[in-house]
């Protein structure tokens, strides 16, 4: 097959046969295929779509290209959660030890930071020693013993997708219902999941900018999952302002950790209770509610993510230690005026957090896991002029200074009060 050809195809609008898109796959994932051909075919899907059975085929190419985990041994249930993306999107490092704690096993294969979002390896990369560039037989190993274990991809699971993953991001094709059901259900499915929840973001700071499109992506991904045996469950929630109070990297560590003992902000902690009663209700439990809570105020969540830090390498007693990862620089954030937080544009508030050296701009660039910010204000909260409404900090005193600009300009202030956002759409 040609690729030129194909390309041409799908610029086109027609549909692609399977054999030509496990051609576009393996060529791709063997570099036969280079960057500027599969990026013009990344891009020719973004404008183009993909039929069901397109979409279908992509996920089984992908998973294909590398092994399927099994975990059918194990005595108890398998399950996993995924986000869409979003701002302080700490969620599943609440949500894994939670139900992992509950009894569930939980496999999880996550991302890197992509676009304004933040990445779920490069928030675990902060805490001192934690590895997640595991072989396979450790992570399986891992997942029976502890219950729960979280690793980046490998050249073994779904190769395509981790490639991929990286042309997207830097292409500017991460948007495309297509491409993002490949990519998320292609891991979860080769990681062995038997049970799935999604969380599909909606808003100023998510990949879908409307709760339609938001349905519409939540639909495409229920249809492949059950397509390919899993149970999978989907939610919409809100993403049109950051999620929790802290967004970066070690400080979205230490607020999932404050959530795990019990404390933490109230949209963060409902929407972690709710997903994971989800997966609980898909493991069959009578009453998921109530398993929730008492995981939370036994202490065995907490524990839990003890057991998984020290099985990983990582230092646990990191988690409590207030002067580990102490930024050099803290910038307050002040009200300008008095009135109520009407709007947040949460995408830019996702480009300050790369100025500040929590996010990339470019494949290679490294991070600081100190930088990030603390908003103190939820949309429908009234201030007065001058009041503390967070602060931005990092390593560095210039880029700090510039996040502090871009995150201040991101809020829209107002004398009318307005109603916030609902959490969870349905």
């Amino acid at each position: 097959m040609i690729p030129y050809d194909l390309i041409r195809k799908k610029q086109q609008g027609r549909a692609h046969t399977p054999e030509e898109i496990r051609f576009l796959v393996d060529a791709f994932t063997d570099g036969s295929l280079p960057d500027c051909q599969l990026a013009a075919w990344l891009m020719a899907v973004y404008f183009q779509g993909m039929e069901i059975e397109e979409r279908q085929e992509l996920v089984r190419a992908m998973i294909e290209s590398g092994q399927r985990l099994d975990f059918s041994h194990l005595n108890g249930y398998v399950a996993d959660k995924h986000s869409t993306g979003g701002v302080g999107d700490k969620v599943s490092l609440i949500l894994g030890p939670l139900v992992a704690a509950c009894g569930v096993y939980v496999p999880m294969l996550s991302g890197r930071g992509l676009g304004h979002t933040g990445g779920t390896l490069d928030k675990l990369d902060a805490i001192p020693g934690f590895r997640t560039d595991l072989d396979l037989d450790t992570f399986q190993r891992l997942v029976a013993e502890v219950g729960i274990c979280i690793m980046g991809q490998t050249d073994d699971i779904c190769p395509a997708d981790r490639k991929m993953y990286a042309l997207r991001d830097v292409t500017a094709t991460i948007g495309s219902i297509p491409l993002i059901c490949g990519s998320i259900m292609s891991k979860k499915i080769a990681a062995g999941v038997r049970g799935l929840v999604l969380d599909v973001k909606w808003g100023s700071g998510a990949f879908m900018t409307s709760v339609e499109e938001a349905r519409n992506l939540a639909a495409a991904l229920k249809k492949t999952g059950e397509a390919f045996g899993v149970d999978t469950v989907t939610r919409i929630t809100d993403m049109n302002q950051p999620l929790g109070r802290a967004a970066g990297l070690w400080c979205e560590v230490r607020e999932a950790v404050e959530v795990l003992e019990g404390g933490g902000p109230e949209d963060l902690v409902t929407l972690s209770k709710t997903l994971s009663v989800d997966i609980l209700r898909l493991a069959g439990e009578d009453d998921p509610d109530k398993l929730v809570e008492e995981a939370l105020s036994s202490g065995r969540a907490r524990e839990k993510i003890g057991e998984m830090v020290a099985a990983q390498g990582g230092e646990v007693k990191a988690l409590t230690n207030p002067a580990m990862h102490k930024p050099a620089v803290t910038i307050p954030l002040k009200a300008p005026h008095s009135g109520c937080l009407q709007a947040v544009d949460t995408y830019a508030c996702g480009l300050a957090l790369i100025t500040a050296g929590a996010g990339r701009r470019h494949q290679d660039d490294g991070l600081d896991p100190t930088a990030g910010f603390i908003l103190e204000v939820k949309i429908g909260d009234k201030v007065q002029a001058g009041n503390e409404i967070g602060r931005c900090f990092g390593a560095d005193r210039g880029k700090v200074e510039a996040a502090a600009g871009e995150l201040a300009a991101a809020l829209s202030w107002g004398e009318e009060k307005v109603e916030p956002p609902r959490l969870v759409v349905e």
